[in-house]
């Protein structure tokens, strides 16, 4: 996962100040500025390549400071993240109430947005769709979690009622779900 946008990070930071307030998150960033020292000294650039290793320490920090080791919290961080994203970028098929539009969109902004490998749509029926996602290389879960959750929360932004998100094959660099709605 090299080549991690800078808006990965800054909506992990957003959250903790959203969540939690600005002293929350400046505690956080203190915690994790030992580690990476470099990031913090400058400002995080949305479009700009970070390291997965500063993704790394943010998360497992998350992890144990705001989710209580339970894993799914990264699904919540990324139902948070299309309601921030999603307006910003995807307005059009929010207003249409476009659910697959958003997805088949989200194919061509994911290097621009996120810079995490490759995602791949298949339409299986109306409002059912194979999503194929590959990393290129080993993926941390929260990741997977995350995404995931972006993907639901913006397919319900847009309309969609009732989505539902198969996992159907994982290996280590790949997932591949099936997505679905009413």
């Amino acid at each position: 996962m090299n080549g991690i946008k800078g808006v990965v990070l800054l909506t992990r930071f957003d959250f903790i100040a959203n969540r939690y307030g600005a002293d929350t998150l400046k505690s956080f960033q203190r915690k994790i500025e030992p580690a990476e020292k470099s990031l913090l000294r400058q400002p995080v650039v949305l479009s700009k390549d970070y390291p997965e290793s500063i993704l790394k320490i943010i998360d497992e920090t998350m992890l144990t400071d705001f989710f209580a080791g339970s894993i799914e919290g990264f699904r919540e961080l990324g139902y948070w993240n299309a309601g921030q994203i999603l307006p910003r970028y995807f307005q059009l098929y929010m207003d249409n109430t476009d659910a697959s539009g958003f997805l088949q969109q989200m194919v061509r902004m994911r290097p621009v947005l996120f810079g995490l490998g490759d995602m791949q749509l298949t339409a299986i029926e109306q409002n059912v769709f194979a999503v194929h996602i590959s990393y290129g290389q080993p993926f941390m879960e929260s990741i997977k979690l995350s995404e995931i959750g972006y993907l639901e929360e913006g397919c319900r932004l847009c309309g969609a009622s009732n989505v539902r998100c198969k996992e159907i094959k994982s290996t280590d660099i790949s997932i591949d779900y099936q997505i679905s709605w009413d």
